[in-house]
Parts: C-alpha cells; sequence; structure tokens
C-alpha cells in the first residue's frame, strides 16, 4: 500500500510529476491529492496501485503556503506565467499598512476563484475555457484563512505565510490584498509547506528520488493509514475475513465511534468501512479478495 509525499518541483504539472514518480518506482497506477500549478513547488501526495481507492478520503481541511508577489504587475492568471500589464510603481505601501492589510483577510470570507484555474464547470476545468476566450460564470466560495503573517518585504516584492482551508486560492488572495492598498499584485513563488499534517521536510523531489537506488527509494514510500491518520483502525476476526472482503456487514467489537474506520486483519489492511449508529461494519472500498498489501517496489 504505498504513497509518497513528493516536494514537486517548478515548471512543471502535478499529473506530470505523477507520472514521472509512477515510472520512477514502477507502479502500475497513480493519483495525486491537492493540484499544485506548474508554478508551485511543494507537499504533493502521490497515491498509487491499490492506494488510489483511497484518494478521495485524502481531504485535508489544512493547508500552509509560503507566496510571493510583485506590485506593479497585473496578470490574467494572477501569476507571472500570464500575460502581464505593468503599472506605475510611485506609491510605495509602507510595511504596516501591508500588515494591516492582512489581518483583515484572517476569517472565513468568500472568494472568487480565479479564471485560470483546474476548477471545474460542466467537468471542465476552467483554465481551458479561459484559453479559449470563452465566457462563464464563476461562483464565490467560502474560504477561512487561519493565520496570515508578512516574512519579507522589499518593494516592490513581499512574502507571505499563510494557513488555510481548502480550496483558498493563494494568488487571488494576493490579488485581492494588493486591491485594498490600491495596488496591483501578481505572485511570482508558491510553496507549499503544510497538507494537513504532512509537512515539507517529509518530502523528496524527482530530482532526488531519480538518483536513489531501489532500497533508498523504498524510505520514502508510506503506508496509507500512516497518510490518513485521521481516519481510526480497527482489527476483525480472521473468521469474518471473507464476510468483509465480500461486502457483508460485521458487528463491531470495542468502537466507541462511528464513522470512517481502516479494517485491518492480522497487521493486513483490508479495506475502509463505515461505523454506523448501530456499531456495524459496513464496507466502503475493498483491497482485492486475497492481495497481500505490502510496501515493496515491483
Amino acid at each position: 500500500m504505498s504513497i509518497l509525499l513528493l516536494d514537486k518541483e517548478k515548471g512543471m504539472t502535478s499529473f506530470s510529476a505523477t507520472k514521472q514518480a509512477q515510472k520512477e518506482l514502477g507502479f502500475s497506477k497513480a493519483g495525486h491529492g491537492g493540484t499544485l500549478d506548474p508554478i508551485a513547488t511543494g507537499v504533493l501526495p502521490i497515491f498509487f496501485d491499490q492506494s488510489t481507492k483511497f484518494l478521495q478520503f485524502f481531504n485535508s481541511e489544512t493547508k500552509e503556503y509560503i507566496a510571493d508577489f510583485v506590485f506593479g504587475i497585473s496578470s490574467n492568471t494572477q501569476d507571472i506565467t500570464g500575460i502581464l500589464t505593468y503599472g506605475n510603481l510611485d506609491n510605495e505601501p509602507k510595511e504596516i499598512d501591508i500588515r494591516n492589510a492582512l489581518k483583515k483577510f484572517e476569517g472565513v470570507s468568500k472568494q472568487l476563484p480565479p479564471k485560470f484555474s483546474a476548477k471545474k464547470i460542466n467537468g471542465v476545468p476552467m483554465y481551458k475555457l479561459a484559453r479559449k476566450g470563452q465566457e462563464f460564470e464563476r461562483k464565490t466560495q467560502m474560504i477561512n484563512i487561519y493565520n496570515i503573517e508578512l516574512l519579507k518585504y522589499e518593494f516592490p516584492k513581499f512574502q507571505i505565510k499563510v494557513l488555510c482551508s481548502k480550496g483558498t486560492y493563494i494568488r487571488t488572495l494576493g490579488v485581492d490584498i494588493g486591491k485594498s492598498l490600491q495596488q496591483a499584485v501578481s505572485m511570482c513563488e508558491l510553496k507549499r509547506t503544510k497538507f494537513g499534517a504532512l509537512t515539507l521536510d517529509e518530502t523528496i523531489t524527482l530530482t532526488k528520488l531519480k538518483n536513489l537506488d531501489k532500497d533508498e527509494k523504498m524510505q520514502y514510500v508510506r503506508r496509507v493509514e500512516e497518510i490518513l491518520i485521521d481516519i481510526p483502525q480497527v482489527e476483525i476476526r480472521s473468521s469474518e475475513v471473507t464476510k468483509f472482503q465480500n461486502g457483508c456487514q460485521i458487528k463491531a467489537r470495542e468502537i466507541e465511534d462511528t464513522g470512517k474506520h481502516f479494517i485491518f486483519n492480522k497487521k493486513e489492511l483490508l479495506g475502509l468501512a463505515i461505523v454506523d449508529e448501530n456499531f456495524m461494519i459496513n464496507p466502503l472500498k475493498v483491497l482485492t479478495k486475497g492481495e497481500k498489501i505490502r510496501n515493496e517496489l515491483k
């Protein structure tokens, strides 16, 4: 059951990074959690083979970013990869004004997603529609900025650290901060430093991964239950394994909480289940019957 915490490098899409990691490690299937734009770097969890069944449950509520912005430049993509328009730099904001502006964005608010984003309209990513020049309606969404602080400021650039809810667009946040200061702003750097409980210290870049031997690469391959740490674990009897694998209900024992649980038998992960209010285990995601779940490269 294999997951890699990748430090995605700048200039590649999340899809490309995922495919390269899959090829490097020799897995047959792969998917990633939490898309990062090509300009962005940082924590990108990649799920392989049987682990992809649990990808939909990897949905952390909090993420942390460090982002760099530049005053005096506006962009159709809200970052420096788009069509840039250069404005007047005569009005230099004071550091105290920037700090005060940042504090106004803490808490719950509405944010309008950028046109050039992976958010979908009728199944089509908005960036594809935007590239074709098509008009479409964007809807605001609720976000939560738990904490925001100014790390550096040397006009015309400033750097912030943001702890926010999922679905927050950091480049849009930067543009909105600029508007509050009556300044044009574009994002020039972005790094995701935390994804829920996962940190940048736990990751590896593709460049480094390619230079390791098989055993060294294995040190960076994690098990799904190590990543989805918010989901509790339940041990079932050997006599109940076949029932679970066939999708049958099982009576839970020594469980105090309802909701999603990982199901184990003798340290082997069998799948994911919902424990209902009657404390019955209801299979939700069942791994291939009879498969031995191992942490090994092919």
